[in-house]
């Protein structure tokens, strides 16, 4: 630590003397950003409120207080649409420290977890409550999409990091938060930059509603709401059906008949949840198909001296959203061993933690790809859309089917054999393409979303190393994509 300190000016000198704070990749960007003339200032300075709990603006409702927390901000964003949680009215007064619900517009910034991660709110969450693990920064006077790209950059997440304490877990304190610096160039540098935060959210909310659609259509051809309440196991009797009555719930006991006796006979093999789904297939009348009727299994392994000399791509359950699906872009990961390969349209079940739900679909541009060998694939058989496939078996009906179903208690997997006969709902063949559809667009968008960020966390780092090009901005030459640009929105609105 004394190399780096040496050589620090007395200009570089400010409030902080932890030598730390003076490391040579944090000292580049105060050069960088003094080269290129751009104000900087503390993120304290540009916003009207930073805040990870001062205020009690509980909503509650049937189920408790709606909560987001560090995990709903991904990818840039902040989704409340999926995952988020409820604390009961009890529990929730008990809480010492709260916060108030985000504005639109106001920047969510995750304290733990991926720390540093930053999302841009642009939804209605008034309802909701932010916990501490997420703090909130209300912008003044300066792009709050800007805001965002900027600390998701990886100058941002640097000077993120150099604010942060802690040699091994670090931690991001709201006095730390408050000091990060922002570099702040012309505004309308801000509003370029920003645009493609931006039209990124309108993907991504266009996304939730195309897979919201899916899910109605999948739902009103069962006969049921996909939902959780569908799936819960509220008494004995809401889990019986023919040829399996539950007798009680704590603890459980069922009466199976021997036609529902068919393979494996283990408990797991029966328990309530599990049968909630199967019944939920079987009472809507519809048609159900094995999954091995429908897509075959296949094994393809490749070497990691092959991955490398072929430079393919490499998907780790890491990239795999558990909410959609989504495969985020591939990472500069290596395996050390070998790996799965497979390619676009092929299916994806991951056999490890099923409860994680780790269900994709290889994206069409991915010709050929490695993987982790935890992704059991398969391809559809001819005439079968895959796109259905995928997300039925995305779908609670089938996580619930599996989730029970496996062995090893601290790395719990799911038999591929299982796999292969969870039972699909077959829809009718006009319903099952719309299906597909929807939910090929609600990926396709949510890839788009993700090109947008990360194009405009690059700009960003052009911008201190002087490779944007100011200029042609500011002459309007050079302008930023707009709704017009994603054939997917009009497709959405269609």
């Amino acid at each position: 630590m004394s190399d780096i300190a040496s050589w620090v000016t007395a200009k570089d000198l400010r409030h902080r003397l932890d030598a730390d704070f003076y490391r040579p990749e944090y000292l580049e960007f105060d050069h960088r950003a003094e080269a290129r003339g751009l104000k900087v200032r503390q993120v304290v300075e540009i916003s009207s409120l930073v805040t990870d709990g001062t205020h009690k603006t509980p909503s509650y409702v049937d189920s408790g207080v709606p909560f987001l927390s560090a995990k709903n901000i991904r990818n840039g964003f902040v989704d409340a649409g999926s995952g988020h949680k409820y604390v009961s009215a009890a529990e929730f007064d008990q809480l010492e420290r709260w916060n108030c619900a985000p504005r639109p517009d106001d920047v969510l910034v995750a304290k733990s977890g991926s720390i540093g991660s930053a999302g841009l709110a642009k939804g209605a969450y008034d309802r909701f409550t932010v916990f501490e693990s997420a703090a909130i920064i209300r912008p003044s006077g300066v792009s709050p999409a800007y805001l965002s790209a900027y600390l998701n950059s990886r100058l941002g997440q640097l000077q993120i990091r150099r604010n942060s304490k802690g040699a091994v877990i670090r931690h991001l304190h709201l006095e730390d938060l408050r000091e990060v610096e922002v570099p702040l160039p012309d505004r309308r540098i801000q509003d370029y930059i920003g645009a493609k935060v931006e039209l990124a959210e309108l993907c991504r909310t266009a996304s939730s509603r195309s897979w919201a659609a899916a899910t109605g259509l999948l739902g009103t051809a069962l006969g049921v709401p996909l939902t959780p309440d569908t799936f819960e196991v509220e008494s004995a009797g809401n889990v019986s059906g023919s040829g399996y009555q539950v007798t009680s719930l704590c603890p459980v006991v069922a009466v199976v008949s021997p036609e529902r006796l068919v393979g494996a006979i283990g408990a797991q093999f029966f328990t309530p949840r599990r049968a909630k789904a199967i019944l939920v297939i079987e009472q809507s009348g519809l048609a159900a198909k094995r999954l091995s009727a429908l897509a075959d299994r296949f094994t393809k392994r490749v070497s990691a001296e092959e991955v490398q000399a072929r430079s393919l791509s490499y998907v780790g359950l890491a990239q795999v959203d558990s909410f959609t699906g989504f495969v985020s872009p591939a990472t500069d990961e290596q395996p050390s061993s070998s790996s799965a390969c497979f390619g676009a349209r092929d299916i994806l079940f991951s056999k490890l933690r099923p409860y994680l739900n780790k269900v994709a679909i290889c994206p069409e541009y991915l010709e050929e790809v490695a993987g982790s060998t935890e992704l059991v694939t398969y391809r559809a058989k001819p005439g079968v859309d895959p796109y259905y496939v995928f997300f039925v078996l995305k779908s609670p009906l089938v996580l619930n089917q599996v989730i029970d179903i496996t062995s090893g208690s601290t790395h719990p997997r799911v038999d591929p054999d299982l796999i292969d006969d969870v039972l699909v709902p077959m829809a009718e063949a006009s319903v099952q393409k719309r299906i597909g559809q929807l939910a090929r667009t609600a990926l396709e968008l949510m890839r788009r979303a993700t090109l947008l960020v990360e194009e405009a966390k690059a700009n960003v780092e052009a911008l201190i190393e002087g490779t944007l090009d100011v200029q042609a901005i500011l002459a309007g030459t050079l302008k930023a994509p707009t709704a017009d640009d994603i054939p997917e929105l009009a497709e959405d609105g269609a």
